[in-house]
């Protein structure tokens, strides 16, 4: 029986070519780069109202508690980390123009690692801000 080479070179030469060349796996990193950093950015608005929040409850009179006061101030600064870790990051950031593929994709897996930080960061400090508002907006119940 006599097999032809051919249709087994044209689907070699076809898989390599389906393979993203390095300038395309740049370009899709730094893409998810900054779609996280959108989605983090999408929380900066509620992180502020929070901060607003808790720092009220801090300081209102009604609020003699010491234990709870420490508690408050220990929201806001989560809240002020997390704001200051975000502005630091988007200070640093740098379009990988310029840098070979390796060097970019090295740079933006480094960046992607940073930027997940500041969501994950981000959502605590959220969650711990909804359970000091939940707490001490309403102590009665």
């Amino acid at each position: 029986m006599k097999t032809s080479v051919f249709p087994l070179f044209l689907l070699a030469l076809g898989c390599g070519a389906c393979a993203p060349s390095p300038e395309k796996k740049v370009e899709a990193l730094q893409q998810e780069v900054l779609a996280l950093h959108d989605s983090a950015m999408a929380h900066m608005g509620t992180l502020y109202t929070h901060r607003k929040e808790l720092t009220y409850l801090k300081d209102s009179v009604m609020m003699q508690d010491t234990s709870a006061q420490r508690s408050l101030a220990h929201g806001v600064s989560d809240l002020v980390e997390a704001d200051e870790q975000m502005m630091q990051w988007m200070r640093a950031y740098r379009n990988p123009e310029g840098k070979s593929p390796e060097e970019a994709l090295t740079y933006l897996q480094q960046e992607k690692d940073k930027i997940e930080e500041v969501r994950r960061s981000i959502a605590q400090s959220l969650r711990a801000a909804d359970s000091l508002n939940s707490l001490y907006r309403n102590p009665s119940k």
